[in-house]
């Protein structure tokens, strides 16, 4: 089920959405849809040229149509590039363990979900408090609207007890809309 979001880039979905034991592995099995595929490489960007980072908004862009494991790899090859303990480098770390929460949820792992969403909260909590005055945004998403979102979808999500559970059939699915971004609809 693909969202009806925007998109921030025109780069292409993968092939399948990867879901650990049930399709191939996208880079290590022969039929995964990024074997071969040389390792993009990520040239440092201040967070301030979020809009500018291709890599960071393809990111959001799988995320919101649920290539969760996908989504992580693109951040984390940014996140890379980055000091781990600032603000930058937490936002990331929160973004990259919010995906793998959901995939832990669509894999019909509660305490995984949950485990992973509490440090990817402690993460957006540390970034929140690095903000200058009331700001909320950063790299152009409302940390707090999005996070309010994020915790509606969490009181919603029913233990899916062992099964595939797709966190996009919610209808509160919590989509990241970027703002102060001429998002590009594909």
């Amino acid at each position: 089920m693909q969202l009806a979001v925007p998109r921030y880039t025109t780069r292409g979905l993968p092939k399948y959405r990867y879901l650990p034991t049930v399709h191939p592995h996208p880079g290590i099995h022969p039929e995964g849809h990024s074997y071969g595929k040389k390792e993009e490489k990520h040239h440092p960007l201040p967070p301030e040229k979020w809009s500018q980072n291709d890599l960071y908004l393809y990111g959001v862009d799988l995320f919101n149509q649920g290539f969760w494991w996908e989504a992580h790899e693109a951040w984390e090859s940014v996140w890379l590039t980055t000091k781990k303990l600032d603000l930058h480098g937490q936002f990331l770390q929160a973004l990259i363990q919010f995906s793998a929460a959901l995939l832990k949820l669509y894999s019909g792992k509660l305490s995984g979900f949950e485990k992973l969403y509490q440090e990817a909260e402690k993460r957006i909590g540390f970034c929140l408090k690095e903000l200058p005055g009331n700001l909320h945004l950063y790299m152009g998403l409302n940390i707090v609207k999005w996070m309010e979102r994020m915790e509606n979808f969490r009181q919603t999500v029913e233990d899916p007890k062992g099964e595939v559970i797709d966190p996009l059939g919610y209808t509160n699915f919590p989509a990241i809309i970027l703002e102060s971004h001429p998002a590009k609809n594909h």
